[in-house]
């Protein structure tokens, strides 16, 4: 775009051209083929923009004032009102009796067998205790032990 052009643009676009400038523009537009089919262009997108524009409502006074304030009061949910919600407490119960009975059932898989039943401090009492023969009296059967029980160490 050449220079008598560039320099009055927007005014061109605008239709706010002063008579004097008005007749150098329309002299190098008749003479310049490339500038006249540029402004063509450019008066074509700016109807296009302004047939696109969007006026905006006007609004009352104080309105994003009263939007403000009423984002302000609203307190955000307690975590008791997720609770109450039915389906929410619904589906949290059944979560809670799964885990219940997993848990349960891993309890009573896992629990070591009880052939015998359980002393009471009286039996416990009552049974005699075998003492174990004293360190180093016979040191051949000490040692014999000693193997045995190095041998049949497992972790």
């Amino acid at each position: 775009m050449h220079e008598p052009i560039r320099a009055h643009i927007e005014k061109i676009l605008e239709n706010r051209l002063l008579p004097a400038a008005k007749r150098s523009v329309e002299d190098h537009l008749a003479a310049c083929a490339e500038c006249a089919e540029e402004l063509r262009a450019m008066r074509l997108h700016s109807g296009v923009m302004r047939a696109l524009r969007v006026d905006a409502p006007e609004v009352s006074a104080g309105f994003y004032a009263r939007v403000m304030q009423r984002i302000e009061q609203q307190s955000p949910p307690s975590f008791w009102n997720l609770l109450l919600d039915p389906i929410f407490g619904q589906r949290l119960v059944y979560a809670t009796g799964a885990l219940f009975l997993l848990m349960g059932a891993f309890l009573l898989a896992t629990a070591p067998e009880q052939n015998q039943l359980a002393a009471t401090p009286v039996q416990v009492i009552a049974e005699p205790v075998a003492l174990p023969a004293a360190f180093a009296e016979d040191v051949q059967r000490d040692r014999e032990q000693f193997l045995v029980t190095m041998a049949s160490y497992a972790e």
